[in-house]
């Protein structure tokens, strides 16, 4: 998970006593991934169509965004600290990253740290232009960037458009992708291309506080459906956002609350078998998904989720799992974007909730505010009119007018 500003409840403070049982040392030289032997602990997974069997966990790099994203200090622990969570993960037979051209530094950071274990890992980034001429050159700045000849999985941004599937098709026929694919939170969308057969993979947001018991109550398309039709349809499913965003500091302080206190208890008695690694396994779980990109601040944090590959789901996660969401359900949005389409005045609702929490949950102050600024005024929060309807139709009954003062309050 990501490291938290000074001050924050981060994950080793929260889980406190909980710790993973240590993964034996892997030969230095395993297989290459796509052939070779599974390493000890570390299971793969088919790719849809592209045949490419990756590893179960793979390491996600949303923390690089950008430079004031976690203050100075820690930005720069988290740079300092990237190359070796990268080699630690190939270590523990991890064989995939996944970063984008926007995330500041990332891309020249893993080329120097894969640089003599290119055949050990897959490389997928992306670009979020919408012009085919600018999705090319970014994909030139990132094949420099990783000092490589080939991207491996080169995916839309936070989602599609014609020029970048005009620039993707370019690319592959030239030989400097192999496959393509989108990021989006979504189904609906995501949907769309995969029945027009425009991608290999997909990147969608997928954990138990967004689906298991709330947002599939709508009429939308669901995520269980866009699975199920990425697996007729041979589509790859990459699951981004495993852990929830974190949603952790708002409550986790609140040792006064009885329910506060017994999660925090059962945990420093669970030991290995920790929240994060339920997470994990519960997305895991789902024999429809390929994989979950993970956020890792620390080399420990690559050995906590590659332990949990070690376990079944079982009971002790359930409850876990239980407690988490009875604590984190009435603040926590799931950006399913139900209530987008009720709002009578245009309030980008998912996405002043969401810099609400890049604010309090992740301590990316500078970034929220930034991003709230870009938002047009008549999509901020003072432009509500209070009427109540987008809390009629959110499937998890969230306060939500409240919560949008709250959060203009933090982020204006």
């Amino acid at each position: 998970m990501k490291a938290e500003e000074s001050g924050s409840v981060t994950r080793r403070h929260f889980l406190e006593t909980t710790t993973a049982a240590t993964l034996g040392v892997l030969a230095a030289n395993h297989p290459a991934p796509a052939a070779g032997e599974p390493a000890a602990g570390m299971k793969y997974r088919r790719l849809g169509r592209t045949n490419l069997k990756i590893s179960e966990i793979g390491l996600g790099c949303a923390s690089g965004l950008r430079s004031q994203q976690l203050g100075p200090e820690q930005f720069n622990k988290y740079r300092e600290a990237l190359p070796m969570i990268a080699q630690r993960l190939l270590d523990h037979g991890g064989n995939f990253v996944a970063t984008s051209a926007s995330y500041h530094d990332t891309e020249e950071i893993l080329g120097r740290a894969l640089k003599g274990r290119r055949k050990d890992v897959f490389i997928f980034t992306a670009s979020g232009k919408k012009d085919a001429k600018a999705v090319i050159a970014d994909c030139e700045r990132s094949l420099t960037r990783f000092q490589t000849d080939v991207i491996d999985g080169y995916f839309g941004h936070g989602g599609w458009s014609d020029g970048f599937g005009e620039a993707a098709q370019t690319l592959k026929q030239q030989g400097k992708i192999r496959f393509i694919g989108m990021s989006c939170h979504i189904p609906e969308k995501h949907r769309e291309r995969v029945e027009a057969g425009l991608v290999d993979f997909i990147f969608q947001p997928y954990n138990y506080m967004n689906l298991a018991k709330w947002t599939e109550k709508t009429d939308r398309v669901g995520t269980e459906e866009l699975f199920e039709l990425c697996k007729k349809k041979d589509v790859g499913v990459m699951v981004i956002k495993p852990m929830t965003g974190h949603f952790i500091p708002n409550w986790a302080k609140q040792t006064d609350d009885p329910k506060v206190a017994g999660l925090l208890t059962e945990l420093k008695t669970v030991g290995k078998q920790n929240l994060y690694q339920a997470f994990l396994l519960w997305v895991l779980k789902n024999p429809n998904v390929c994989c979950a990109i993970v956020g890792m601040g620390a080399t420990q944090d690559v050995t906590e989720n590659c332990a949990a590959l070690t376990q079944k789901f079982g009971a002790l996660h359930e409850r876990l799992l239980e407690q988490y969401a009875a604590l984190a359900t009435g603040d926590y949005c799931r950006m399913c974007e139900t209530c987008v389409p009720t709002c009578p005045a245009g309030v980008r609702i998912p996405d002043i909730l969401r810099y609400r929490m890049y604010h309090q949950n992740y301590g990316h102050r500078r970034d929220a505010r930034e991003l709230y600024a870009a938002l047009p005024a008549h999509q901020q929060a003072p432009a509500c009119t209070e009427c109540g309807q987008c809390e009629q139709v959110c499937p998890a009954r969230l306060a939500i007018v409240r919560k949008l003062k709250a959060a203009h309050e933090l982020l204006a």
